[in-house]
């Protein structure tokens, strides 16, 4: 059984109302009192992928700007929490912000939160099998708060 798929309603109301869906992910998991913390890790899967033009579009990219993505599993100890694809400005990023994320297993959210950025819902929606809620998807944009787009995540959350 999935750590989050008990109320996918739930959580689909959290990410809704909240900037940051590592917080969500952590203020749920210390809820549950669940073992394997004290932190949410992001684990790098690999792949390199270039940007289409909606990704350009949507983080209002110039043509020449690099844009990166870091393909990554939220994980609380042994728990797979989520899976996210995230598009980013690196560009807008400290040296230091673009080094942990190159380095260390610390989520985007957590590195990029000195900028202050908020969570601009695109999508929200439960995905059925078998004729049952299995997974939630969410797709957002994480803008700075001079309104300039940072990021573009899309995230799936695991049901049962």
């Amino acid at each position: 059984m999935s750590v989050l798929s008990d109320d996918l309603l739930s959580l689909r109301r959290d990410l809704d109302a909240g900037d940051s869906a590592t917080a969500v992910l952590q203020a749920r998991c210390e809820a549950l009192g669940l073992p394997g913390g004290p932190w949410v890790q992001a684990r790098v899967e690999p792949g390199s992928e270039i940007a289409d033009a909606g990704v350009r579009v949507r983080l209002q990219a110039a043509p020449e700007e690099d844009l990166a993505c870091r393909r990554v599993r939220l994980v609380w100890g042994a728990f797979v929490l989520s899976r996210a694809v995230n598009w980013y400005r690196p560009g807008r990023l400290t040296d230091d912000m673009r080094r942990r994320l190159a380095e260390t297993d610390a989520p985007f959210g957590v590195v990029a939160r000195p900028l202050g950025y908020r969570r601009i819902r695109l999508e929200t929606r439960l995905v059925e099998a078998a004729g049952r809620v299995s997974a939630l998807h969410c797709r957002a944009l994480l803008v700075t708060g001079d309104a300039e787009p940072l990021a573009l995540v899309e995230e799936v959350y695991p049901g049962d």
